[in-house]
C-alpha cells in the first residue's frame, strides 16, 4: 500500500498541484443531548474516557499533510452540534454533499440522524457505538462502522479463553437492558468457539441483606466450578469489585480485568508507541500526559479519516472539485494500516471495518486476536464479528 501510494504521489502529484481538490470532513456532535454522567458509574466515578473524537480527527489530518500537498488537496473541516429545537434535516443540510461525516452522537438519536443523512446521500461513519443492531437492522448503503462491534469484541475474548484452555465460563451481568443484550452476544460467542457456560448470574446494586447472593461477589460467584468469570457491566457499576473477591481464585475478564479493546496505550509493536506519542504531542497547545492514549471511539475516528487519506490513489486521475469518500470506502483495494499487525479493510456485506482486537489489562496488551489456529476460508480476521453468512445486513458481496 505504501509503495503504491508513493508511486501515485510522484506520478500524479505534480500534475494535480495546480488544480486543488477539496476533502471535506465534518464531525457531528450533540452536546445538548449528551448525558451528564457519560462515562461514569452509578456512584459518579469516572470509569471511561469522556472526550470528543475531534482530537483524533485532527491527528489523522495532521499525519496526512504530506499526501495532501503532493496531491494538491485542500482540507475543510466542520463541526455540527445538533440541538433539539430544530429539525434534523435542517441542521444537516449544512454538510457538504461529498463530506466524510463522523457521527459522535448518543445512541438515542443515532438511527434518526443516520437515516436522515442516508436520505441526503451523505457518507456517514459510526465511530462510537458497538451495538449489533446498528449493523443488522440499520442496514444503510451510506453508513460505515469503524468501531468494532460487540460481536467482534466478544469473539476475540472467546477465542482467547479457548486458546488458553479456560473453557468453563461463569457469566456475571448487570441489570441494564444493554447488559442483558450484550450478555446474550457473549454467550453466543463463547458457544461458537467451543467454550462452556457454567452459569449466568445477574448482580444487583441493592445493599439489602436479602440480596447478598447478588450484591456480594463472594456469594455471587460461589457454588459451581468454573475456569474464569466473564463480566458484562456496560456502565462499570459493579464489575470493578469482582476482581480478587471471587469465591474461587480465578481470572476475571470482559468489561473489567482482561478486556477486549480496539486500541490501547501499552501496545508495544507495529509502530503503536509512535502513534500514541503523536496523539499526545502533535497539538503543541494541548499536550497530553504519558498515561493518555486514544479511546476506542477516538481510534475509530482516526481510522475513518486515515482509510480515506491512505487510499487517494484508488480514485480516478481526473481532478474534481471535491473528493467522494464513498468511492474510496467501496473500492476493493482500499486498506488502512491500523498499527495492529494487520491492515484494516471494509466488509462489503455490512460496512464494518475488519480489524484485530487487543486483549488488554490496564497496564499491558496480553494478546492480539484473532488467536492462532482459528481459521477462516477468506480472511482470518473475519473469525471476529458477524461473518457474511451470519449477517442480517447484506450490502454487497465481499
Amino acid at each position: 500500500m505504501r509503495l503504491r501510494l508513493m508511486i501515485s504521489i510522484v506520478i500524479l502529484g505534480l500534475s494535480q498541484m495546480s488544480s486543488a481538490t477539496t476533502l471535506h470532513v465534518t464531525v457531528v456532535t450533540a452536546s445538548e443531548i449528551e448525558m451528564a454522567d457519560r462515562g461514569m458509574s452509578f456512584a459518579g466515578i469516572q470509569t471511561r474516557t469522556d472526550r470528543s473524537v475531534e482530537r483524533a480527527v485532527r491527528l489523522a489530518l495532521h499525519e496526512s499533510q504530506t499526501t495532501f500537498a503532493a496531491f494538491g488537496i485542500e482540507v475543510k473541516t466542520a463541526q455540527i452540534d445538533l440541538v433539539t429545537d430544530k429539525p434534523l434535516r435542517e441542521q444537516l443540510t449544512e454538510t457538504h454533499p461529498n463530506a466524510l461525516i463522523i457521527l459522535d452522537i448518543p445512541k438515542s438519536i443515532f438511527s434518526a440522524v443516520a437515516n436522515t443523512l442516508s436520505q441526503m446521500n451523505r457518507t456517514t461513519i459510526n465511530v462510537r457505538h458497538s451495538d449489533i443492531t446498528l449493523r443488522d437492522e440499520l442496514c444503510l448503503q451510506s453508513l460505515y462502522h469503524t468501531i468494532p462491534s460487540d460481536r467482534m469484541y466478544f469473539d476475540a475474548l472467546a477465542q482467547f479463553l479457548v486458546y488458553r484452555g479456560w473453557r468453563k465460563v461463569l457469566i456475571v451481568h448487570g441489570p441494564e437492558k444493554d447488559d442483558k443484550q450484550r450478555m446474550l452476544i457473549l454467550e453466543r460467542s463463547l458457544r461458537k468457539f467451543g467454550a462452556d457456560v457454567s452459569d449466568i448470574r445477574q448482580f444487583s446494586l441493592s445493599h439489602h441483606p436479602d440480596d447478598r447472593d447478588k450484591n456480594q461477589p463472594e456469594f455471587l460467584t460461589g457454588g459451581i466450578p468454573y475456569d474464569v468469570v466473564a463480566v458484562v457491566d456496560t456502565k462499570r457499576d459493579f464489575g470493578r469489585y469482582i476482581q480478587y473477591q471471587t469465591r474461587r481464585a480465578r481470572p476475571v475478564v470482559g468489561d473489567v480485568g482482561l478486556t477486549p479493546r480496539g486500541w490501547h496505550r501499552t501496545l508495544e509493536r507495529y509502530g503503536a508507541p509512535q502513534l500514541n506519542e503523536r496523539f499526545r504531542s502533535f497539538d503543541l497547545d494541548q499536550h497530553l500526559p504519558p498515561t493518555e492514549a486514544m479511546s476506542d471511539e477516538e481510534f475509530a475516528a482516526w481510522s475513518a479519516v486515515k482509510i480515506i487519506t491512505n487510499n487517494l490513489d484508488v480514485l480516478p486521475h481526473e481532478v474534481t472539485a471535491s473528493i467522494n469518500p464513498r468511492a474510496i470506502l467501496d473500492h476493493p483495494e482500499t486498506h488502512v494500516d491500523l498499527y495492529k499487525g494487520t491492515r484494516g479493510s471494509i466488509r462489503r456485506w455490512n460496512h464494518q471495518l475488519r480489524q484485530p482486537i487487543l486483549l488488554a489489562t490496564e497496564d499491558a496488551v496480553i494478546a492480539v486476536a484473532p488467536m492462532p489456529k482459528f481459521l477462516h476460508p477468506t480472511h482470518f480476521v473475519d473469525t471476529l464479528g458477524l461473518d457474511e453468512p451470519e449477517s442480517a445486513c447484506y450490502l454487497g458481496k465481499n
